[in-house]
């Protein structure tokens, strides 16, 4: 945050080697979602022995970011994406999972997600307004505000056709 400028989110930060409550509750519907959808396919398991199946997402650019999305898509329309228990990501690919934390139950509704990039790709780019304000934003909430947040709105706008905080 610049001087003078607070936050408004009352954020914390926990420090432990184990889940939390809430964590140790999604990871157990988390893995009774994926026995399920194996079993759909004939594979039986129980969640104990339920194998970490993993989508890792490149970095690249745009070409990461669709990239990723098709790969879901098509897990999605093969009825496998529920198999999976973990999604990472890097660099572009990030920028499509940010698209998809927007949407609560994305991986069932992944054809919002699909069509929001899609729509912003297809349009022109982030007006420069835009851009300066949500500079502006970041410059308030920043400690550390440099060169580079500048160049990431700038880039990374151009690219996904989008200005907002949750993309940086």
């Amino acid at each position: 945050m610049s001087e003078g400028n607070q936050s408004e989110c009352d954020c914390k930060v926990r420090i432990g080697h184990s889940l939390n409550e809430a964590e140790i509750n999604h990871v157990t519907s988390r893995r009774e979602s994926a026995v399920e959808c194996l079993k759909r396919h004939g594979i039986q398991c129980s969640p104990e022995h339920l194998p970490k199946i993993a989508v890792l997402g490149s970095g690249g650019s745009e070409r990461a970011m669709v990239g990723l999305l098709g790969s879901l898509v098509a897990l999605f329309q093969d009825d496998l994406l529920d198999c999976v228990l973990y999604l990472a990501g890097l660099s572009g690919s990030t920028w499509c999972m940010a698209s998809l934390y927007k949407v609560p139950n994305w991986s069932s509704e992944l054809n919002i997600v699909k069509d929001d990039i899609k729509q912003r790709l297809l349009k022109g780019e982030v007006r420069l307004k835009d851009k300066l304000s949500t500079l502006k934003k970041y410059y308030r909430q920043k400690d550390n505000f440099s060169l580079t947040d500048i160049w990431a709105v700038l880039f990374i706008s151009k690219i996904v056709k989008e200005a907002t905080e949750t993309l940086l």
